[in-house]
């Protein structure tokens, strides 16, 4: 059975997309998550507690109405120790025909629901705490929930692009990947079941290809012909990162296309284009997950090209009305 797993970053989504200045197309928003058919998105910049997807009594149309029946929600601060006034939290959506928070059975048969939280391990180590969230297939196999995923949402620290920036950056994805995700990926919860732990989210890296950094050549000579400045060396990331700390690990990281916009030029009021990656600008959107865990798991990983189906292919109006990303997915299929 194959279960469609989603990251987005929505972009200071907040208060101000509910309005009719700089207002989002919240129509358009839900469009991408419903018609993409995901059963589940981990959504970064979520601010204002999420009133954008709920409302809450603040408007009368949210992403959740647009979704239609059958759809939830789950917000929570991000507990940045970043000098943020945005209150920048995290969110993830999920479609409750396809999957449910898990459930576990103490001792004493009470049942209780894992709600998603912040995760604390290491917490001095990350700007952001990512928001973790477990969830097992709706339907049953014997008579019960099956399988479960475990999701571990991201948005590493970006500051500026400088040696020392890009440094946390990386030293971010390391707690990440050697120590916070072996921690959970351990963890046991009494039901037994096989289970997936993902890491996905905003990485604010790219991952290293020879291609990218061919077109960046060509793209900083035509920017010097122009009398442009070049542009900065981004922080990378490799594919796969060994770990011993909690075991032997190798955490894979996959998703390797472009998916954030260029600015909008404020001279010419467009978004800059060229030949090789048009209106794009980076692939900071990825998931890692260790290979040892997914084995016989069939997998596919793609970017939902947005701009294209959902905004004719113009990049100035999907940076207006919808984000600065596009939604990335992972397609697993469970035996």
């Amino acid at each position: 059975m194959g279960y469609k797993i989603g990251s987005f970053n929505l972009r200071n989504l907040g208060l101000t997309a509910l309005g009719n200045e700089n207002a989002r197309d919240l129509k358009k928003i839900a469009d991408i998550i419903r018609k993409e058919n995901f059963d589940v998105v981990a959504l970064q910049e979520i601010l204002s507690e999420g009133k954008a997807f709920t409302s809450k009594g603040y408007a009368k149309k949210s992403i959740l109405m647009e979704l239609g029946p059958n759809w939830d929600f789950q917000w929570a601060d991000a507990e940045t120790s970043l000098a943020d006034t945005r209150n920048e939290g995290y969110a993830f959506v999920w479609n409750t025909k396809r999957l449910q928070l898990a459930k576990t059975t103490s001792a004493n048969h009470v049942e209780r629901t894992f709600v998603p939280r912040i995760c604390r391990i290491n917490k001095e180590s990350m700007m952001r705490r990512p928001y973790y969230a477990r969830f097992t297939p709706v339907g049953t196999l014997g008579g019960g929930p099956w399988a479960e995923f475990r999701l571990l949402c991201i948005h590493t620290y970006y500051g500026k692009d400088t040696t020392v920036d890009r440094a946390i950056r990386n030293h971010e994805l390391d707690v990440l990947m050697t120590d916070i995700y072996p921690q959970i990926a351990d963890r046991v919860y009494g039901n037994n079941m096989p289970h997936y732990t993902i890491l996905l989210g905003d990485y604010n890296v790219e991952l290293h290809r020879d291609w990218k950094d061919a077109l960046r050549v060509k793209q900083n000579l035509s920017r010097k012909l122009n009398g442009q400045s070049p542009l900065p060396k981004p922080a990378v990331i490799s594919d796969i990162i060994e770990s011993t700390k909690w075991g032997e690990r190798s955490i894979r990281t996959v998703q390797d296309e472009f998916t954030t916009l260029k600015a909008i030029d404020n001279k010419n009021g467009i978004v800059e284009e060229d030949e090789g990656s048009r209106g794009y600008s980076h692939d900071y959107d990825h998931f890692s997950y260790e290979e040892k865990q997914f084995e016989g798991v069939q997998m596919r990983v793609k970017r939902i090209d947005a701009v294209r189906k959902y905004c004719n292919d113009d990049f100035e109006e999907y940076l207006k009305t919808v984000s600065d990303h596009i939604p990335i997915m992972m397609d697993i299929e469970l035996k």
